[in-house]
């Protein structure tokens, strides 16, 4: 092994590192005598700074989230100031006032009807606890006797005030209320147990509805006193919805009605201002109560249904309940379809409306030989005839002529296949159910030419249908109009929204008059209503499985027809009924809404009523069903439709 060679430092580096050595020495002498200065001199100042750093007692004060009104400013949400009563076992136990246990106990009977072995209870196995909440949710008015108590001048009372006033006390909370229960709960949502919203305009605008907590603490000053600040919450806004309340009672009127009379699986309405995309009101069946929204009898659950459901069946079973169906869910739109093909077409001058069209009862595809079947074998019709007997053979002569290219073109224009933009949560598209270019062949261009093959929602439909009749504007449908701050100033105000326009003021007007005539002598009869003008078109889908008897009916009308200022579409999905094809199941609806609302709005009867005015003597059946296609059925060809 070599030698390992010794490195050893001269004297000039020895006296260098002595040098370094006493410095570093010296320096930390006087870090040492400065440290022991300060703390002589000024460490009373400096623990007061650090004290005063400190806060203390610290106590959330909660904000009040925002209302939610009608369009008049009737409230129908709101948080109502609630309590929850905390006792303070440490402040009681460690008190220095003899009998402060003993006080405790006899308020908290006396006041808050808590026996006393609970208090002692309390006391004696968690003495050190600071905080044991011992009743919630209580109002004001149960509060209020304790409240007086402690401002009791009583010179007998004195000592016992002294001894709980710190050790029972009150934590602030809200809880929020829906005054009118169940009314627009589908459109108006729920809040959470945290205070979000759930479903409905609760929760698309939580954040607008949501506030900021305030907080309550203290805090050593440079004098070592406690000082108290307080941070005041910033509550919600208030949310001004497009919804007239007594348009909506009258909606939810009519469909108990019906669900009670008849019966169905759902039953839903939107009315809507067609001129601007207000929804006035949106409904469906069943309800539920927004203040117990997880109450599921009200949906027909048994108490033993309910106890022997799982985990996944009870949420499976509120969340059907939740549902909008006006918005959530989709259907094939049936026969209320056929306006905008005939629009489509007039619009682009495909069709001249005194044009004759010959029904032979359908169209047989060359290629396979499919046949798609009309509702009835109608001979000569005219372009309003086709509307008016809603026949599918006119619908599909005019597909031919639009094309295919063009048919997908006209879907998109009317919003078939897209979110309309409607500001409620969960809006369906039904995108995936929509033809494209790539993938309708000419059977499937025939059966969607009148709304079957593909799926659509109500807000939708009555979108579209809302511009055929206003002049050709798509405008954006709606529930809010307006952000108030929580001392009613307003904030922001939400104008109506043209998004496009689909067809032409020419066309619009010929079709109100295609649709009053299909309300006075065609498949909409039962939706007349004496004195009042109405105009609208009748639709029934028959429901996968083809070959049932489960169908979907519904009506979409506007009124005074020559001057549209409310459109109202009535659902019924599968009435409780043999024949369930019966358009005038929703159209009576809709009659019955529009007799009660447009009196209401102030709008007039401008008509001579006679006898023979509003007998509702049609079943709708005449002319909306049609017979068995070919054995391709499932495509579609063959459908129960209006």
């Amino acid at each position: 092994m070599a030698d390992k060679k010794i490195r050893k430092f001269s004297k000039t580096n020895r006296r260098r590192l002595l040098v370094v050595f006493l410095f570093v020495l010296i320096c930390f002498v006087l870090l040492v005598v400065r440290l022991v200065q300060i703390n002589v001199k000024n460490g009373t100042d400096y623990e007061k700074n650090v004290l005063s750093l400190l806060n203390y007692d610290g106590q959330t004060i909660p904000y009040k989230r925002g209302d939610i009104t009608d369009r008049n400013k009737t409230v129908l949400a709101t948080s109502e100031k609630i309590y929850n009563l905390v006792l303070d076992p440490y402040v009681i136990t460690h008190s220095n006032i003899d009998k402060a246990s003993e006080y405790a106990k006899e308020v908290l009977e006396e006041y808050f009807s808590i026996s006393k072995d609970d208090v002692d209870t309390i006391l004696t196995q968690q003495p050190d606890s600071r905080y044991v909440v011992l009743k919630r949710k209580m109002t004001y008015d149960e509060k209020k006797p304790y409240d007086d108590f402690l401002a009791s001048e009583d010179e007998n009372d004195a000592q016992k005030i002294k001894a709980v006033s710190s050790g029972i006390w009150f934590e602030e909370s809200y809880q929020r209320i829906y005054p009118f229960s169940t009314l627009a709960c589908d459109l108006i949502g729920f809040t959470a147990s945290d205070n979000s919203g759930l479903w409905g305009i609760e929760s698309y605008y939580n954040d607008t509805l949501s506030g900021t907590n305030g907080r309550k603490y203290g805090y050593l000053t440079d004098n070592v006193d406690l000082q108290t600040v307080t941070e005041e919450p910033h509550n919600g806004k208030t949310v001004v919805s497009t919804i007239d309340i007594n348009i909506q009672r009258i909606a939810e009127k009519y469909i108990s009605q019906f669900m009670t009379e008849t019966g169905a699986k759902n039953v839903a309405a939107i009315v809507m201002n067609p001129n601007n995309g207000e929804v006035l009101a949106m409904a469906s069946a069943p309800i539920f109560d927004l203040n117990n929204p997880r109450d599921l009898t009200v949906a027909g659950y048994t108490e033993d249904q309910l106890a022997d459901m799982t985990d996944k069946e009870m949420s499976d079973a509120l969340y059907t309940l939740w549902r909008n169906f006006c918005v959530n869910d989709s259907y094939e739109p049936g026969s209320t379809v056929k306006t905008m093909t005939v629009s489509y077409a007039l619009d682009q001058a495909l069709v001249d409306p005194n044009e004759q069209f010959y029904c032979d009862g359908g169209q047989t595809y060359e290629n396979d030989s499919t046949f798609v079947s009309c509702n009835s074998v109608h001979g000569e019709l005219d372009l309003t005839g086709g509307i008016t007997h809603s026949c599918n053979d006119v619908m599909m002569q005019l597909s031919d002529r639009i094309g295919i290219t063009s048919f997908t073109k006209m879907q998109k224009l009317f919003g078939l296949g897209q979110l309309t933009g409607i500001d409620l949560p969960g809006e369906a598209s039904c995108a995936g159910t929509i033809y494209t270019a790539d993938n309708m062949g000419p059977v499937e261009m025939w059966t969607s030419s009148f709304g079957q093959g593909y799926n659509a929602t109500m807000v939708q439909v009555v979108s579209a249908f809302c511009s055929i009749v206003n002049g050709g504007y798509y405008y954006k449908p709606h529930v809010v109009s307006e952000i108030a701050s929580d001392n009613g100033n307003t904030v922001q105000v939400f104008d109506k929204t043209l998004m496009r326009t689909t067809v032409s003021k020419t066309t619009s007007e010929w079709m109100k008059n295609a649709l009053y005539e299909t309300v006075e002598d065609g498949t909409g009869k039962a939706a007349q209503v004496a004195g009042y003008k109405i105009g609208g078109k009748t639709g029934t889908a028959e429901k996968l499985p083809r070959g049932g008897k489960e169908r979907l009916v519904s009506f979409v009308g506007a009124a005074p027809i020559d001057d549209p200022q409310l459109v109202v579409y009535v659902v019924v999905d599968e009435a409780n009924a043999e024949d369930q094809g019966q358009s005038s199941f929703a159209s009576t609806i809709a009659s019955n809404i529009f007799s009660e609302a447009l009196p209401y709005l102030q709008i007039f009867p401008t008509e001579e009523v006679t006898e023979t005015t509003n007998e509702n003597t049609s079943d709708g059946s005449d002319d909306d069903q049609f017979d068995e296609g070919s054995d391709n059925s499932d495509n579609g060809t063959s459908d129960d439709d209006e």
